[in-house]
């Protein structure tokens, strides 16, 4: 297990010792909550592709009310988790966070049970004022995990979504989303989003 891994602020996460998990830099979680400020206070926050949870625990650290995180291998979700519940005050706000160990091609289908998912929230209600998105760099389904999160109900009319991805990759037009920034950070890009279909 590596604990190389830090937030910002110098608090050290665990983090698995093998090559297939990459973690968000320090550098881009640095920008993204210098971007978004204060608005995240008192924030849902809808973390994908967690990993290992570390923008999940920025967005804690910053001042989220709620968050949920989702990550399909199981050993990853158990280290969100895990860092999650090390950082401070966690044991007043346990029943404010949520890891989910699924899918999230399947979980962010329109179609899913997404209320079976979660031990603490009902999702059939639950909106969310962030989502972040990270999938594999080397990745094709940006624009179908896009897409299936623009034709679900678990956004609110000014929630803005953001996808981490290769700077390689341009996120094309759509009728349901509409690109308002783009950021690029060395190997990563930020592309944020808003919902233009809102009713």
């Amino acid at each position: 297990m590596k604990s190389n891994l830090r937030l910002i602020g110098g608090k050290r996460l665990q983090s698995p010792n093998n090559i297939y998990t990459r973690p968000t830099t320090l550098r881009v979680r640095e920008a993204l909550f210098n971007i978004l400020n204060k608005r995240v206070e008192n924030s849902n926050w809808l973390d994908l592709f967690s990993g290992t949870g570390s923008i999940s625990c920025e967005a804690y650290n910053h001042g989220a009310r709620k968050i949920i995180a989702i990550e399909k291998n199981k050993n990853n979700s158990k280290i969100c988790l895990k860092n999650l519940l090390s950082l401070q005050d966690i044991n007043n706000r346990k029943n404010d966070i949520d890891v989910i160990c699924k899918d999230v091609l399947n979980w962010t289908k329109p179609n899913h049970e997404r209320n079976l998912s979660s031990r603490i929230f009902d999702l059939t209600k639950f909106k969310f004022d962030f989502v972040y998105l990270d999938p594999p760099y080397d990745a094709n389904f940006h624009e179908l995990v896009l897409n299936q999160i623009f034709n679900c109900n678990f956004l609110k009319k000014d929630s803005i979504v953001i996808c981490e991805h290769s700077p390689n990759i341009f996120i094309k037009k759509s009728t349901l989303w509409e690109t308002i920034d783009v950021r690029n950070y060395g190997q990563s890009r930020l592309t944020f989003l808003i919902n233009v279909q809102h009713p």
